[in-house]
């Protein structure tokens, strides 16, 4: 048998034990008992990790729901989830790194109006004051800032600056954070 068709069967060997061994190992981390559970009454798996919590979200698309920033929304109700689920404050780092064209979201009232053409102000402010001080950091890319020519005083006051967003990103996941892509 030429040296090539014995590498290719092993490789097609050492796939199909890997893939089996994955599928073995999924069904064991499922909750004993549910194979056949009536749809309706199956278990609904909770929270195991008890430790503290860090998170980052990247937030790079300009969308809105209820009339406020999304992420900033699901930011706020992801905080929410946690304290009902009996997480002390000081047990959660959530932030959120923008840039792209989601950075118009951290804006002041009045930059807002003068970057979006309008005037009715950052409809997003008050969810951003809110978040400051249930202890989410929002952070905006100052390349993105500058790029823009926004003034520093442009950038809602409880928002922080960080130097590169997708260096911030690497920075904070090296710190443990746990990544979200929104």
């Amino acid at each position: 048998m030429p040296r090539f068709a014995s590498y290719v069967i092993c490789a097609a060997a050492a796939a199909m034990i890997f893939v089996s061994a994955s599928a073995v190992t999924a069904r064991a981390a499922e909750p004993a008992g549910t194979e056949n559970v009536d749809p309706a009454s199956r278990p609904v798996i909770q929270l195991q990790y008890e430790g503290p919590i860090k998170v980052v979200y990247q937030v790079s698309r300009d969308e809105y729901k209820e009339g406020v920033s999304k992420p900033l929304l699901y930011l706020k109700n992801l905080r929410g989830y946690y304290a009902q689920q009996g997480y002390d404050a000081e047990d959660l780092e959530i932030r959120a790194v923008f840039h792209g064209s989601a950075s118009t979201h951290v804006l002041t009232d009045e930059a807002y109006n003068r970057v979006k053409g309008t005037d009715n102000g950052n409809p997003s402010t008050q969810l951003l004051s809110e978040l400051a001080d249930l202890g989410v950091k929002v952070e905006l890319c100052d390349v993105r800032r500058q790029r823009e020519g926004w003034a520093k005083a442009d950038i809602h006051p409880d928002v922080l600056l960080a130097s590169a967003a997708y260096a911030r990103i690497i920075d904070l996941q090296h710190q443990g954070y746990a990544y979200i892509r929104f």
